[in-house]
């Protein structure tokens, strides 16, 4: 006969551990869910065996499965149509179609129907048209429209035959449809056009701000996204838009770090609890031991990521950094030439330029970080490391008249720029290394450089 537990026997804890049990995770993953000890969790786990009269997990997951403690609101998800126009009789152009759909699944954002005919309902978030030609040289036709096809996003064409790599293409066309269509969102709620899901043009829109190092509109993201939470609309995707954000304030050095990497903690940590299987959850953890400083742990949360979803550029780009952290060099540029690789068309997107010119600085390939960092400075003048990374550069050529420059541009846009606040950049870099490189940082700023 079924047994059930009051809740009222089990402390808050006991209720998140159990929680987690139910969802299938070991004790170690526990651990890093909660942040706390393994021996830890075995004691609060003997105290639930006792309180539910089990004598195993097994026994304990699966009683009074119906008693969960949280009520979680619905929020809706992004709905995408496909509409594949016609069967193809090239089986090429078919997996290709097939692929695509599945590499859209991986985002875990959308809700995604097929059909033979486009929807004029407005039941849609957004429609994939897909056409193509069949004859000799045969070719797919893909159409990226808003959800009531008044207006198209993007248009691709790729031919596909025998030779083709059809993965790769696929992970392509995903990553840039991916990008278009948070542009799109973005720019639609720049607007003050009202669309639904609120929270996915909320979300679009600071990642787009973020993508441009935008210091101004910082505070209004914040409080989009804070107010989305206090209506109730939350998944781990804007919990992660949230910890992006103050990630990028803290390494742009807007705010600081102590203030803000207890929030990043427990946003990180009550995903975990909620979603720990999610990509989003497992980035948020990422984020968080980057700034504490756990590399490893890092690099096995970003390892997950794109294990599971390798068309997330964004945990590439910092699996590089770490990587190169950790002194492999060779494992970090495999990672960028990955990412130029499929966007082979974004060498003056900001994403791409930065972290290059910071793994480049790492390696002590100081010309090469130079050149990254002026064209990220060209373009955004007002970001920070760039702009450190040319001064330091420059004083390495004791070209002082240049660093005088730049150094006035860093404080005109920094006023309350310390050296201290280069520390965060450097968290995991071994002893010797950043001591190498808090001396340079300290000799391009000292008063009394020639």
């Amino acid at each position: 006969m079924e047994r059930n537990t009051p809740k009222q026997l089990f402390t808050a804890r006991q209720k998140q551990i159990l929680s987690l049990v139910r969802k299938g995770l070991t004790n170690f993953e526990i651990c890093r869910a909660l942040n706390i000890s393994a021996n830890t969790v075995k004691v609060h786990l003997a105290k639930i065996y006792k309180i539910m009269e089990v004598s195993n997990r097994t026994e304990a997951a699966s009683l009074g499965m119906s008693e969960d403690s949280n009520d979680v609101k619905y929020v809706p998800e992004i709905k995408l149509l496909i509409v594949k126009k016609e069967n193809f009789d090239n089986p090429q152009m078919n997996m290709l179609t097939f692929l695509l759909t599945q590499n859209l699944h991986r985002y875990h954002l959308f809700q995604i129907q097929g059909a033979s005919r486009e929807s004029r309902d407005g039941d849609f978030t957004y429609q994939i048209i897909l056409t193509g030609t069949q004859d000799s040289k045969p070719c797919l036709y893909l159409s990226l429209y808003n959800g009531n096809m008044t207006q198209i996003i993007g248009a691709y064409s790729r031919k596909v035959d025998e030779r083709s790599d059809i993965e790769f293409l696929s992970n392509q066309i995903v990553m840039h449809l991916y990008r278009q269509m948070l542009v799109a969102a973005a720019q639609s709620y720049e607007r003050h056009e009202k669309n639904e899901p609120s929270w996915w043009f909320v979300c679009a829109y600071v990642h787009y701000k973020l993508n441009c190092r935008n210091r101004e509109c910082w505070e209004k993201c914040e409080c989009d996204l804070l107010a989305l939470n206090k209506k109730g609309i939350s998944n781990a995707f804007l919990k992660f838009t949230l910890v992006r954000l103050y990630y990028m304030a803290i390494t742009e050095a807007w705010i600081k770090a102590q203030d803000y990497i207890g929030k990043i903690q427990e946003l990180a940590c009550s995903s975990m609890r909620n979603e720990p299987y999610s990509c989003y959850s497992r980035l948020m953890m990422a984020l968080f031991n980057i700034l504490s400083g756990n590399k490893k742990d890092a690099i096995a949360y970003l390892l997950l990521v794109t294990e599971a979803n390798p068309e997330n550029i964004w945990a590439t780009m910092l699996l590089s950094q770490m990587y190169l952290l950790m002194g492999e060099e060779y494992k970090a540029l495999e990672h960028i030439k990955e990412y130029e690789r499929y966007f082979p068309d974004l060498e003056n997107d900001p994403n791409q330029i930065i972290p290059t010119s910071f793994i480049y600085f790492l390696s002590k390939n100081y010309d090469e970080c130079e050149k990254y960092a002026m064209r990220a400075a060209y373009i955004r003048q007002e970001t920070f490391y760039p702009l450190l990374f040319v001064i330091v550069c420059r004083s390495l050529k004791d070209d002082w008249k240049s660093v005088e420059t730049y150094k006035k541009l860093l404080f005109e846009y920094h006023p309350d720029f310390k050296i201290a606040d280069c520390t965060k950049l450097l968290n995991g870099v071994n002893p010797e290394r950043r001591r190498e490189i808090e001396m340079m940082i300290e000799y391009a700023f000292s008063k009394n450089n020639p």
